[in-house]
Protein backbone atom coordinates (compact mmCIF):
# COMPACT_ATOMS: atom_id res chain seq x y z
CA UNK A 1 0.00 0.00 0.00
CA UNK A 2 1.34 3.39 -1.21
CA UNK A 3 1.54 6.04 1.85
CA UNK A 4 -0.48 9.32 0.01
CA UNK A 5 1.88 11.83 2.72
CA UNK A 6 5.25 10.03 1.46
CA UNK A 7 3.98 9.96 -2.76
CA UNK A 8 2.58 13.67 -2.41
CA UNK A 9 5.91 14.86 -0.61
CA UNK A 10 8.07 13.13 -3.39
CA UNK A 11 5.76 14.44 -6.29
CA UNK A 12 6.50 18.09 -4.54
CA UNK A 13 9.83 17.48 -4.95
CA UNK A 14 9.97 16.34 -8.00
CA UNK A 15 7.78 19.66 -8.91
CA UNK A 16 10.49 22.15 -7.41
CA UNK A 17 13.18 19.85 -9.00
CA UNK A 18 11.56 20.62 -12.29
CA UNK A 19 11.16 24.36 -11.50
CA UNK A 20 14.65 24.62 -11.00
CA UNK A 21 15.34 23.26 -14.39
CA UNK A 22 13.26 25.37 -16.54
CA UNK A 23 14.63 28.13 -14.98
CA UNK A 24 17.35 27.82 -17.54
CA UNK A 25 14.06 27.69 -20.11
CA UNK A 26 12.29 30.86 -18.98
CA UNK A 27 15.21 32.53 -20.61
CA UNK A 28 14.59 30.95 -23.73
CA UNK A 29 10.82 31.45 -24.03
CA UNK A 30 11.14 35.28 -24.06
CA UNK A 31 13.77 35.32 -26.70
CA UNK A 32 11.28 35.94 -29.63
CA UNK A 33 13.39 34.74 -32.67
CA UNK A 34 13.93 31.50 -30.76
CA UNK A 35 12.33 28.84 -32.91
CA UNK A 36 8.92 27.48 -31.52
CA UNK A 37 9.86 23.73 -32.37
CA UNK A 38 13.48 23.92 -30.46
CA UNK A 39 11.68 25.27 -27.21
CA UNK A 40 8.80 22.16 -27.95
CA UNK A 41 11.49 19.90 -27.99
CA UNK A 42 13.35 21.50 -24.92
CA UNK A 43 10.01 20.60 -22.80
CA UNK A 44 9.28 17.47 -24.05
CA UNK A 45 12.64 16.39 -22.03
CA UNK A 46 10.43 17.40 -18.76
CA UNK A 47 8.52 15.24 -16.49
CA UNK A 48 6.03 18.17 -16.18
CA UNK A 49 3.76 20.03 -18.29
CA UNK A 50 4.61 24.04 -18.24
CA UNK A 51 2.62 27.23 -19.07
CA UNK A 52 3.19 30.86 -18.47
CA UNK A 53 0.10 32.86 -18.09
CA UNK A 54 -0.17 36.84 -18.30
CA UNK A 55 -3.00 38.83 -18.10
CA UNK A 56 -5.12 35.80 -16.94
CA UNK A 57 -4.30 34.33 -20.29
CA UNK A 58 -1.98 31.64 -21.66
CA UNK A 59 1.25 33.05 -23.50
CA UNK A 60 2.79 29.46 -23.61
CA UNK A 61 1.63 25.83 -22.87
CA UNK A 62 4.38 23.18 -23.17
CA UNK A 63 3.94 19.85 -25.24
CA UNK A 64 2.74 18.04 -22.28
CA UNK A 65 0.60 20.40 -21.04
CA UNK A 66 -1.35 20.56 -24.31
CA UNK A 67 -1.19 16.21 -23.59
CA UNK A 68 -2.66 16.51 -20.00
CA UNK A 69 -5.76 19.07 -21.16
CA UNK A 70 -6.18 16.96 -24.57
CA UNK A 71 -6.30 20.63 -26.67
CA UNK A 72 -4.38 22.10 -28.98
CA UNK A 73 -2.00 25.27 -28.57
CA UNK A 74 -4.16 27.26 -30.54
CA UNK A 75 -6.92 26.50 -28.83
CA UNK A 76 -5.37 27.31 -25.22
CA UNK A 77 -3.37 30.86 -26.70
CA UNK A 78 -5.46 33.47 -25.23
CA UNK A 79 -7.24 31.47 -23.19
CA UNK A 80 -8.01 31.73 -19.41
CA UNK A 81 -6.65 28.61 -17.04
CA UNK A 82 -9.82 29.10 -15.16
CA UNK A 83 -11.73 28.04 -18.10
CA UNK A 84 -10.02 24.33 -17.87
CA UNK A 85 -10.60 23.79 -14.10
CA UNK A 86 -13.25 21.95 -12.60
CA UNK A 87 -16.37 24.38 -10.97
CA UNK A 88 -15.99 23.65 -7.26
CA UNK A 89 -12.16 23.93 -8.02
CA UNK A 90 -11.95 27.63 -9.60
CA UNK A 91 -12.29 29.87 -6.28
CA UNK A 92 -9.40 28.84 -4.79
CA UNK A 93 -7.32 27.87 -7.55
CA UNK A 94 -7.78 32.07 -8.55
CA UNK A 95 -6.94 33.21 -4.94
CA UNK A 96 -3.72 30.94 -5.11
CA UNK A 97 -2.83 32.54 -8.43
CA UNK A 98 -3.50 36.35 -6.43
CA UNK A 99 -1.35 35.26 -3.67
CA UNK A 100 1.42 33.97 -6.34
CA UNK A 101 1.83 37.67 -7.63
CA UNK A 102 1.25 39.36 -4.26
CA UNK A 103 3.53 37.62 -2.16
CA UNK A 104 5.75 36.42 -5.05
CA UNK A 105 6.66 32.91 -3.63
CA UNK A 106 6.13 29.49 -5.05
CA UNK A 107 3.17 27.78 -4.07
CA UNK A 108 1.77 24.28 -4.00
CA UNK A 109 -1.94 23.46 -4.88
CA UNK A 110 -3.78 20.67 -6.02
CA UNK A 111 -6.95 20.56 -8.09
CA UNK A 112 -9.03 19.26 -11.31
CA UNK A 113 -8.99 20.31 -14.56
CA UNK A 114 -11.36 19.07 -17.42
CA UNK A 115 -9.90 17.62 -20.32
CA UNK A 116 -11.65 18.19 -23.75
CA UNK A 117 -12.70 15.27 -23.49
CA UNK A 118 -15.24 16.02 -20.95
CA UNK A 119 -12.59 13.42 -18.83
CA UNK A 120 -11.51 14.96 -14.99
CA UNK A 121 -8.00 15.19 -14.17
CA UNK A 122 -6.50 15.46 -11.05
CA UNK A 123 -2.95 17.49 -11.47
CA UNK A 124 -0.34 19.15 -8.70
CA UNK A 125 1.14 22.29 -9.75
CA UNK A 126 3.53 24.64 -8.31
CA UNK A 127 2.90 28.14 -9.12
CA UNK A 128 5.65 30.78 -9.58
CA UNK A 129 6.11 34.72 -10.00
CA UNK A 130 7.45 35.72 -13.22
CA UNK A 131 8.21 38.83 -15.15
CA UNK A 132 7.86 38.83 -18.86
CA UNK A 133 8.65 42.34 -21.06
CA UNK A 134 8.66 44.10 -17.63
CA UNK A 135 4.76 42.89 -16.53
CA UNK A 136 4.09 40.64 -14.17
CA UNK A 137 3.73 36.72 -15.12
CA UNK A 138 3.06 33.05 -13.34
CA UNK A 139 4.85 30.35 -14.92
CA UNK A 140 3.47 27.02 -13.01
CA UNK A 141 4.08 23.39 -13.64
CA UNK A 142 1.99 20.26 -13.36
CA UNK A 143 2.13 17.08 -13.13
CA UNK A 144 -1.09 14.28 -13.96
CA UNK A 145 -1.86 12.75 -10.83
CA UNK A 146 -5.13 11.28 -11.52
CA UNK A 147 -4.06 7.71 -10.94
CA UNK A 148 -2.47 8.57 -7.83
CA UNK A 149 -6.22 9.88 -6.46
CA UNK A 150 -8.04 6.74 -8.03
CA UNK A 151 -5.37 4.94 -5.78
CA UNK A 152 -5.80 7.46 -2.96
CA UNK A 153 -10.21 6.82 -3.01
CA UNK A 154 -9.65 2.90 -3.46
CA UNK A 155 -7.58 2.94 -0.39
CA UNK A 156 -9.76 5.13 1.42
CA UNK A 157 -12.51 2.97 0.77
CA UNK A 158 -10.83 -0.17 1.46
CA UNK A 159 -9.46 1.40 4.57
CA UNK A 160 -13.35 2.23 5.91
CA UNK A 161 -14.21 -1.34 4.66
CA UNK A 162 -11.33 -3.03 6.83
CA UNK A 163 -12.16 -0.65 9.21
CA UNK A 164 -15.84 -1.82 9.64
CA UNK A 165 -14.80 -5.36 9.65
CA UNK A 166 -12.46 -4.86 12.50
CA UNK A 167 -14.88 -2.88 14.34
CA UNK A 168 -17.70 -5.51 14.23
CA UNK A 169 -15.12 -8.45 14.58
CA UNK A 170 -16.04 -10.82 17.40
CA UNK A 171 -12.04 -11.12 17.51
CA UNK A 172 -10.19 -8.38 20.03
CA UNK A 173 -7.68 -6.57 17.35
CA UNK A 174 -4.82 -4.08 18.35
CA UNK A 175 -2.13 -2.41 16.62
CA UNK A 176 0.55 -1.24 18.96
CA UNK A 177 3.32 1.17 17.86
CA UNK A 178 7.09 -0.58 18.84
CA UNK A 179 7.33 2.02 21.97
CA UNK A 180 4.14 0.41 23.17
CA UNK A 181 1.28 3.31 22.47
CA UNK A 182 -1.56 1.97 21.25
CA UNK A 183 -2.59 2.75 17.70
CA UNK A 184 -5.62 1.13 17.44
CA UNK A 185 -8.00 -1.06 19.01
CA UNK A 186 -11.18 -2.48 17.79
CA UNK A 187 -14.74 -2.11 19.54
CA UNK A 188 -14.27 -5.88 21.06
CA UNK A 189 -11.22 -5.03 22.46
CA UNK A 190 -12.22 -2.16 24.23
CA UNK A 191 -15.75 -3.46 25.34
CA UNK A 192 -14.08 -6.67 26.99
CA UNK A 193 -11.61 -4.26 28.82
CA UNK A 194 -14.26 -2.08 29.79
CA UNK A 195 -12.90 1.29 28.26
CA UNK A 196 -14.08 3.25 25.87
CA UNK A 197 -12.11 4.56 22.80
CA UNK A 198 -10.65 8.03 24.22
CA UNK A 199 -9.25 6.37 26.80
CA UNK A 200 -7.89 3.53 25.84
CA UNK A 201 -6.25 5.17 23.19
CA UNK A 202 -4.01 7.87 25.69
CA UNK A 203 -2.80 4.64 26.98
CA UNK A 204 -0.03 2.05 26.49
CA UNK A 205 0.12 -1.31 26.29
CA UNK A 206 1.85 -2.19 29.51
CA UNK A 207 -0.54 0.11 31.55
CA UNK A 208 -3.39 -2.60 30.61
CA UNK A 209 -1.21 -6.24 31.08
CA UNK A 210 0.24 -7.28 34.23
CA UNK A 211 4.18 -5.89 35.42
CA UNK A 212 5.38 -9.24 35.77
CA UNK A 213 4.62 -9.77 32.03
CA UNK A 214 6.18 -6.52 30.58
CA UNK A 215 9.82 -8.10 30.07
CA UNK A 216 8.24 -10.98 28.42
CA UNK A 217 6.30 -8.83 25.97
CA UNK A 218 9.38 -6.85 25.30
CA UNK A 219 11.31 -9.95 24.08
CA UNK A 220 8.11 -10.67 21.84
CA UNK A 221 8.00 -7.46 20.22
CA UNK A 222 12.06 -7.92 19.20
CA UNK A 223 10.63 -11.50 17.77
CA UNK A 224 8.11 -9.96 15.74
CA UNK A 225 10.11 -6.94 14.19
CA UNK A 226 12.72 -9.25 13.34
CA UNK A 227 9.75 -10.68 11.33
CA UNK A 228 8.46 -13.56 13.27
CA UNK A 229 4.58 -14.10 13.11
CA UNK A 230 3.50 -15.64 16.84
CA UNK A 231 1.06 -18.06 16.93
CA UNK A 232 -1.05 -19.90 19.65
CA UNK A 233 0.61 -16.88 22.25
CA UNK A 234 -1.44 -16.68 25.51
CA UNK A 235 -1.62 -13.29 27.19
CA UNK A 236 -3.15 -11.70 30.00
CA UNK A 237 -4.89 -8.04 29.91
CA UNK A 238 -6.41 -6.22 33.01
CA UNK A 239 -9.51 -4.65 32.63
CA UNK A 240 -10.99 -1.30 33.99
CA UNK A 241 -11.92 -2.72 36.91
CA UNK A 242 -8.08 -4.24 37.59
CA UNK A 243 -9.46 -7.98 36.82
CA UNK A 244 -7.15 -10.16 34.83
CA UNK A 245 -8.48 -11.39 31.18
CA UNK A 246 -6.59 -14.53 29.88
CA UNK A 247 -6.62 -14.07 25.58
CA UNK A 248 -5.09 -16.44 22.90
CA UNK A 249 -3.98 -15.44 19.52
CA UNK A 250 -1.24 -14.01 17.14
CA UNK A 251 0.96 -11.14 16.86
CA UNK A 252 3.11 -10.17 14.31
CA UNK A 253 4.63 -6.82 12.90
CA UNK A 254 3.86 -4.46 9.83
CA UNK A 255 7.17 -3.89 7.95
CA UNK A 256 7.74 -1.40 5.39
CA UNK A 257 11.24 -1.84 3.40
CA UNK A 258 12.35 -4.01 6.76
CA UNK A 259 11.74 -1.29 9.27
CA UNK A 260 8.92 -1.60 11.77
CA UNK A 261 5.37 0.27 11.50
CA UNK A 262 3.56 -0.90 14.02
CA UNK A 263 3.09 -4.23 15.98
CA UNK A 264 -0.92 -5.96 15.10
CA UNK A 265 -2.13 -8.74 17.15
CA UNK A 266 -5.71 -10.80 16.99
CA UNK A 267 -7.12 -12.39 20.34
CA UNK A 268 -10.01 -14.31 21.74
CA UNK A 269 -11.04 -13.74 25.47
CA UNK A 270 -10.90 -17.77 26.45
CA UNK A 271 -10.90 -16.43 30.71
CA UNK A 272 -14.39 -18.16 30.45
CA UNK A 273 -13.36 -21.49 28.80
CA UNK A 274 -9.77 -21.49 31.39
CA UNK A 275 -12.03 -21.49 34.16
CA UNK A 276 -14.30 -24.02 33.00
CA UNK A 277 -10.99 -26.09 32.18
CA UNK A 278 -10.17 -25.49 35.69
CA UNK A 279 -13.07 -26.28 37.48
CA UNK A 280 -13.51 -29.32 35.23
CA UNK A 281 -9.98 -30.54 36.44
CA UNK A 282 -10.20 -29.80 39.83
CA UNK A 283 -13.98 -31.72 39.80
CA UNK A 284 -11.69 -34.80 37.92
CA UNK A 285 -9.32 -35.23 40.67
CA UNK A 286 -12.34 -34.55 42.95
CA UNK A 287 -13.97 -37.67 41.12
CA UNK A 288 -10.83 -39.90 40.78
CA UNK A 289 -10.29 -39.21 44.63
CA UNK A 290 -13.82 -40.55 45.51
CA UNK A 291 -13.01 -43.50 43.09
CA UNK A 292 -9.90 -44.26 44.61
CA UNK A 293 -11.69 -44.48 47.96
CA UNK A 294 -14.45 -46.36 46.74
CA UNK A 295 -11.88 -48.91 45.01
CA UNK A 296 -10.37 -48.78 48.85
CA UNK A 297 -13.86 -49.37 50.11
CA UNK A 298 -15.16 -51.85 47.49
CA UNK A 299 -12.02 -53.68 48.01
CA UNK A 300 -11.77 -54.24 51.61
CA UNK A 301 -15.74 -54.92 51.67
CA UNK A 302 -14.86 -57.62 49.42
CA UNK A 303 -11.91 -58.66 51.54
CA UNK A 304 -14.37 -58.71 54.22
CA UNK A 305 -17.00 -60.67 52.93
CA UNK A 306 -15.11 -63.07 51.69
CA UNK A 307 -13.00 -63.56 55.20
CA UNK A 308 -16.24 -63.52 57.13
CA UNK A 309 -17.83 -65.87 54.98
CA UNK A 310 -15.25 -68.44 55.12
CA UNK A 311 -14.56 -68.11 58.95
CA UNK A 312 -18.21 -68.55 59.64
CA UNK A 313 -18.38 -72.01 56.57
CA UNK A 314 -16.43 -73.93 60.13
CA UNK A 315 -18.93 -73.27 62.68
CA UNK A 316 -21.95 -73.88 60.86
CA UNK A 317 -20.68 -76.83 59.19
CA UNK A 318 -20.62 -77.85 62.68
CA UNK A 319 -23.72 -77.00 63.64
CA UNK A 320 -25.39 -78.93 60.54
CA UNK A 321 -23.26 -81.91 61.43
CA UNK A 322 -23.92 -82.29 64.67
CA UNK A 323 -27.97 -81.16 64.53
CA UNK A 324 -27.82 -84.04 62.40
CA UNK A 325 -26.04 -86.65 64.73
CA UNK A 326 -28.24 -85.24 67.15
CA UNK A 327 -31.47 -85.62 64.98
CA UNK A 328 -30.39 -89.58 64.08
CA UNK A 329 -29.41 -90.45 68.10
CA UNK A 330 -32.37 -88.60 69.92
CA UNK A 331 -34.99 -90.45 66.89
CA UNK A 332 -38.30 -91.14 68.34
CA UNK A 333 -37.49 -89.88 72.14
CA UNK A 334 -38.87 -86.34 70.89
CA UNK A 335 -42.26 -85.20 70.84
CA UNK A 336 -43.30 -83.58 67.43
CA UNK A 337 -42.68 -79.96 68.81
CA UNK A 338 -39.13 -80.99 69.84
CA UNK A 339 -38.57 -82.28 66.86
CA UNK A 340 -39.57 -79.69 64.35
CA UNK A 341 -37.81 -76.89 67.16
CA UNK A 342 -34.09 -79.15 66.02
CA UNK A 343 -35.40 -79.08 62.15
CA UNK A 344 -35.55 -75.42 62.16
CA UNK A 345 -32.27 -75.27 64.27
CA UNK A 346 -30.45 -77.52 60.84
CA UNK A 347 -32.96 -76.40 58.11
CA UNK A 348 -31.48 -72.71 59.49
CA UNK A 349 -27.82 -73.73 59.94
CA UNK A 350 -28.43 -75.16 55.89
CA UNK A 351 -29.64 -71.84 54.81
CA UNK A 352 -27.10 -69.89 56.48
CA UNK A 353 -24.58 -72.03 54.34
CA UNK A 354 -26.72 -71.57 51.14
CA UNK A 355 -26.45 -67.84 51.79
CA UNK A 356 -22.66 -67.76 52.28
CA UNK A 357 -22.28 -69.59 49.54
CA UNK A 358 -23.83 -67.13 47.50
CA UNK A 359 -22.07 -64.00 49.12
CA UNK A 360 -18.60 -66.17 48.17
CA UNK A 361 -20.08 -66.18 43.99
CA UNK A 362 -21.02 -62.65 44.29
CA UNK A 363 -17.91 -61.06 46.02
CA UNK A 364 -15.86 -63.34 43.52
CA UNK A 365 -17.62 -61.79 40.35
CA UNK A 366 -14.24 -59.38 40.77
CA UNK A 367 -11.68 -60.78 43.14
CA UNK A 368 -11.41 -64.03 40.92
CA UNK A 369 -12.79 -63.12 37.36
CA UNK A 370 -10.71 -64.22 35.05
CA UNK A 371 -9.94 -62.59 31.24
CA UNK A 372 -12.67 -62.52 28.52
CA UNK A 373 -12.87 -64.43 26.08
CA UNK A 374 -14.39 -66.58 23.26
CA UNK A 375 -17.53 -68.31 24.77
CA UNK A 376 -19.70 -70.88 23.34
CA UNK A 377 -23.44 -71.06 25.29
CA UNK A 378 -24.68 -74.36 23.06
CA UNK A 379 -21.84 -75.82 25.20
CA UNK A 380 -22.26 -74.32 28.80
CA UNK A 381 -26.54 -75.11 28.24
CA UNK A 382 -26.12 -78.46 27.20
CA UNK A 383 -23.25 -79.09 30.61
CA UNK A 384 -25.87 -77.59 32.36
CA UNK A 385 -28.37 -79.78 31.36
CA UNK A 386 -26.11 -83.43 31.20
CA UNK A 387 -25.16 -81.94 35.23
CA UNK A 388 -25.76 -79.03 37.45
CA UNK A 389 -29.88 -78.90 36.24
CA UNK A 390 -30.34 -81.72 35.42
CA UNK A 391 -32.12 -82.78 38.71
CA UNK A 392 -34.33 -79.98 38.78
CA UNK A 393 -35.24 -80.36 34.94
CA UNK A 394 -35.95 -84.54 36.21
CA UNK A 395 -38.41 -83.16 38.55
CA UNK A 396 -40.14 -81.17 36.90
CA UNK A 397 -39.82 -82.17 33.98
CA UNK A 398 -38.70 -79.21 32.37
CA UNK A 399 -37.68 -78.89 28.99
CA UNK A 400 -34.87 -76.84 27.78
CA UNK A 401 -35.21 -75.15 23.68
CA UNK A 402 -32.90 -73.40 21.51
CA UNK A 403 -34.78 -72.67 17.81
CA UNK A 404 -31.44 -71.67 16.36
CA UNK A 405 -27.58 -72.03 17.17
CA UNK A 406 -26.65 -69.45 19.87
CA UNK A 407 -23.94 -67.42 18.39
CA UNK A 408 -20.69 -66.59 20.18
CA UNK A 409 -20.00 -64.65 22.70
CA UNK A 410 -16.95 -62.68 24.74
CA UNK A 411 -16.81 -63.22 28.07
CA UNK A 412 -15.66 -64.67 31.31
CA UNK A 413 -16.36 -68.56 30.72
CA UNK A 414 -16.89 -69.75 34.06
CA UNK A 415 -19.22 -66.23 35.22
CA UNK A 416 -21.54 -67.11 31.78
CA UNK A 417 -21.66 -70.02 33.17
CA UNK A 418 -23.17 -68.89 36.35
CA UNK A 419 -25.16 -66.53 34.74
CA UNK A 420 -27.33 -69.41 32.61
CA UNK A 421 -27.66 -71.46 35.71
CA UNK A 422 -29.16 -68.70 37.59
CA UNK A 423 -31.37 -67.49 34.92
CA UNK A 424 -32.83 -70.77 33.78
CA UNK A 425 -32.97 -72.44 37.41
CA UNK A 426 -35.11 -69.24 38.38
CA UNK A 427 -37.28 -70.39 35.24
CA UNK A 428 -37.45 -73.96 36.19
CA UNK A 429 -38.30 -72.60 39.92
CA UNK A 430 -41.09 -70.63 39.24
CA UNK A 431 -43.22 -72.85 37.61
CA UNK A 432 -46.79 -72.87 36.87
CA UNK A 433 -48.55 -75.69 39.18
CA UNK A 434 -49.38 -78.05 37.16
CA UNK A 435 -47.73 -76.91 34.06
CA UNK A 436 -44.41 -78.23 32.97
CA UNK A 437 -41.97 -75.22 32.62
CA UNK A 438 -40.92 -74.75 29.10
CA UNK A 439 -37.29 -72.72 28.88
CA UNK A 440 -36.62 -71.20 25.29
CA UNK A 441 -33.06 -69.25 24.78
CA UNK A 442 -32.99 -67.45 21.43
CA UNK A 443 -30.13 -64.57 20.53
CA UNK A 444 -30.39 -61.70 18.29
CA UNK A 445 -27.76 -59.59 16.96
CA UNK A 446 -27.24 -56.06 17.90
CA UNK A 447 -25.55 -52.51 15.98
CA UNK A 448 -22.02 -52.25 17.58
CA UNK A 449 -20.93 -55.75 17.41
CA UNK A 450 -23.31 -56.56 20.55
CA UNK A 451 -25.94 -60.06 20.81
CA UNK A 452 -28.94 -59.80 23.10
CA UNK A 453 -29.57 -63.33 24.37
CA UNK A 454 -33.30 -63.82 25.63
CA UNK A 455 -34.15 -66.40 28.23
CA UNK A 456 -38.14 -67.06 28.30
CA UNK A 457 -40.15 -69.06 30.76
CA UNK A 458 -43.71 -69.95 30.46
CA UNK A 459 -43.80 -69.81 34.31
CA UNK A 460 -45.68 -67.34 36.87
CA UNK A 461 -44.45 -64.16 35.21
CA UNK A 462 -43.75 -61.00 37.64
CA UNK A 463 -46.00 -57.58 37.96
CA UNK A 464 -44.22 -54.60 36.14
CA UNK A 465 -43.60 -52.81 39.19
CA UNK A 466 -40.77 -55.57 40.32
CA UNK A 467 -38.88 -55.53 36.91
CA UNK A 468 -36.14 -53.36 38.99
CA UNK A 469 -36.33 -55.04 42.25
CA UNK A 470 -35.80 -58.75 41.09
CA UNK A 471 -32.12 -57.58 40.73
CA UNK A 472 -31.85 -56.41 43.97
CA UNK A 473 -29.64 -58.49 46.67
CA UNK A 474 -32.06 -59.88 49.30
CA UNK A 475 -35.04 -59.12 47.78
CA UNK A 476 -37.79 -61.95 47.34
CA UNK A 477 -41.27 -61.32 46.16
CA UNK A 478 -42.32 -64.75 47.71
CA UNK A 479 -42.24 -66.88 50.76
CA UNK A 480 -39.38 -69.63 51.32
CA UNK A 481 -42.23 -71.66 52.06
CA UNK A 482 -43.37 -71.23 48.61
CA UNK A 483 -40.04 -70.97 46.85
CA UNK A 484 -36.52 -71.96 48.28
CA UNK A 485 -33.30 -69.55 47.67
CA UNK A 486 -31.71 -66.66 49.19
CA UNK A 487 -32.75 -63.74 47.10
CA UNK A 488 -29.04 -63.32 45.64
CA UNK A 489 -29.45 -65.06 42.46
CA UNK A 490 -30.52 -62.30 40.25
CA UNK A 491 -28.25 -59.72 42.05
CA UNK A 492 -25.50 -61.93 40.59
CA UNK A 493 -26.23 -62.13 37.23
CA UNK A 494 -26.21 -58.22 37.20
CA UNK A 495 -23.39 -57.90 38.43
CA UNK A 496 -21.67 -60.45 35.89
CA UNK A 497 -23.30 -58.47 33.08
CA UNK A 498 -22.05 -55.42 34.62
CA UNK A 499 -18.77 -56.45 34.58
CA UNK A 500 -19.03 -57.84 30.80
CA UNK A 501 -19.87 -54.10 29.76
CA UNK A 502 -23.80 -55.65 29.08
CA UNK A 503 -26.91 -54.42 30.17
CA UNK A 504 -29.85 -56.87 31.68
CA UNK A 505 -33.86 -56.50 32.08
CA UNK A 506 -36.99 -58.41 32.61
CA UNK A 507 -40.14 -58.04 30.58
CA UNK A 508 -42.56 -60.38 31.95
CA UNK A 509 -46.66 -61.19 32.22
CA UNK A 510 -48.31 -62.20 35.49
CA UNK A 511 -49.71 -66.35 34.20
CA UNK A 512 -48.21 -65.78 31.35
CA UNK A 513 -43.98 -65.97 31.98
CA UNK A 514 -41.31 -64.25 32.19
CA UNK A 515 -37.68 -63.30 29.68
CA UNK A 516 -34.53 -62.49 31.29
CA UNK A 517 -32.80 -60.63 28.78
CA UNK A 518 -28.95 -59.61 28.51
CA UNK A 519 -26.49 -58.32 26.34
CA UNK A 520 -22.84 -59.74 25.42
CA UNK A 521 -20.21 -58.42 23.18
CA UNK A 522 -20.58 -60.80 20.12
CA UNK A 523 -17.47 -62.72 18.99
CA UNK A 524 -16.09 -62.27 15.95
CA UNK A 525 -18.07 -61.89 12.86
CA UNK A 526 -20.53 -63.81 10.69
CA UNK A 527 -22.34 -63.50 7.53
CA UNK A 528 -25.88 -63.61 9.23
CA UNK A 529 -25.69 -60.82 11.24
CA UNK A 530 -29.24 -59.70 11.43
CA UNK A 531 -30.82 -62.47 9.88
CA UNK A 532 -32.27 -63.28 12.79
CA UNK A 533 -33.77 -60.05 13.29
CA UNK A 534 -32.93 -57.41 15.84
CA UNK A 535 -33.48 -57.31 19.43
CA UNK A 536 -33.34 -53.54 21.40
CA UNK A 537 -32.99 -53.76 24.90
CA UNK A 538 -35.88 -52.42 27.33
Amino acid sequence: MVETSIGKKQLVSELFDIRQRIEGIEKLVIVEDYPEQSLDNLFLSLPAATYIVQDGTFIFVSPQMRQITGRSESELIGTSPLSLILDEDRDITRENAVKVLKEEHSLVHEFRIVAKNSRIKWVIQVSSPLSYEGKPAIVANIIDITEQKRKEENERRNGEVYLDLCENATDMIICIMTDGRLKYVNREFRETLGFNEDEIMHMSLFEIMPKDDVHQCLELFQRVISGEKIGNLEATFINKNGYRITVEGTINCRLIEGKPLYIRGIFRDVSDRKRAQAEAAALVKDVQDINRRLETSNRELEDFAHIASHDLQEPLRKINSFGELLQESLKGKLDEDEYENLNFVIDGAKRMQAMIDDLLTYSSITTKAKSLQAVDLNIIIENLKNFELATVLNETKGTIVIPNTLLAAYGDPSQIHQLLQNLIGNGLKFHRDGVSPVITITDYSMQDNMVRFDVTDNGIGINKEYDEQVFVMFKRLHSRQSYKGTGIGLAICKKIIERHGGQIGIKSIPDKGSTFWFTLSRFGESSDKYSRGNGNSE
